[in-house]
C-alpha cells in the first residue's frame, strides 16, 4: 500500500512538472510577465513592512535608512517648509526633498516655484522631476522642464518619473527616455536619472529597461 501511494505521488509530480514545462513552452513571454509581476509584488510587500511609521511626518519612513526626504507635488498644496525643515522625531529628520515640476506637453506643478524656493532658504537639499508622459515627445517633455526648472550648484541631477507606457512599445520607451535624459544631461551638465514605480514594473515585462 505505501509503494502505491508513493508512485502516485511520483506520478503526480511528473504530470504537473509537465504540465508546466508545455505551459512554459507554449507561451513563453505570458509566463516570463507573470512570474517576474509576482515577484515585484513580493518585493513590494518585503519592502512595505520594511518601513515604519513616523507620526509626527505623517509618512513611513526606511527603517534602516539614515537620510530621509519626501516626494512633494500640488497634492500637498501649501506646505509649510518651515516646520518640515524643523521636524525632528527619535533624531530622524528630512533632509532632502524631490519636487514635481512639470509633466507631459504643458504642465507646471502650480506649487513647483514656491517649493523650489522655500526647501532650499530652510536648508533642505532639493531634487526636481518630470512626470513623463508616453503621448507626448521627449523633446517637447524636456524642453518644458528645461524652462522651468533653474538649477543650482548643491541641487540634485534632474529626475524622470515613468509610471506609464501607454500604446508605446517596450523599445520606443526606452528610447523616449534615452531622449529626455540625453536633453537634459546636456542642457544641465549633470546625469539625469529615471525613477520607475514598482507597481508600474510590475505591469511590465521584465527587463523593460535592462
Amino acid at each position: 500500500m505505501q509503494l502505491r501511494i508513493t508512485s502516485r505521488k511520483k506520478f503526480t509530480v511528473l504530470l504537473c512538472a509537465l504540465g508546466l514545462i508545455s505551459i512554459v513552452a507554449i507561451y513563453p513571454r505570458q509566463t516570463v510577465n507573470f512570474f517576474y509581476s509576482t515577484a515585484i509584488q513580493i518585493k513590494d510587500y518585503i519592502h512595505f513592512y520594511g518601513y515604519r511609521p513616523v507620526k509626527s511626518f505623517a509618512i513611513r519612513i526606511p527603517a534602516s535608512y539614515t537620510i530621509h526626504g519626501i516626494d512633494v507635488s500640488r497634492w500637498q498644496e501649501r506646505i509649510d517648509w518651515q516646520r518640515v525643515a524643523k521636524m525632528r522625531d527619535n533624531g530622524i529628520r528630512l533632509q532632502f526633498a524631490f519636487i514635481k515640476a512639470t509633466e507631459g506637453e504643458k504642465l507646471v506643478d502650480p506649487y513647483f516655484l514656491r517649493n523650489w524656493q522655500l526647501s532650499r532658504e530652510n536648508g533642505l537639499l532639493r531634487g526636481a522631476y518630470h512626470y513623463f508622459s508616453p503621448s507626448v515627445s521627449a523633446s517637447v517633455q524636456a524642453r518644458l522642464f528645461l524652462q522651468t526648472v533653474d538649477f543650482s550648484q548643491g541641487d540634485f541631477p534632474a529626475v524622470l518619473d515613468v509610471e506609464e507606457r501607454g500604446k508605446l512599445s517596450a523599445k520606443e520607451l526606452r528610447k523616449r527616455v534615452s531622449q529626455w535624459l540625453k536633453m537634459v544631461e546636456k542642457r544641465t551638465g549633470k546625469k539625469a536619472n529615471y525613477l520607475l514605480r514598482s507597481r508600474f514594473l510590475s505591469h511590465q515585462s521584465g527587463g523593460l529597461f535592462q
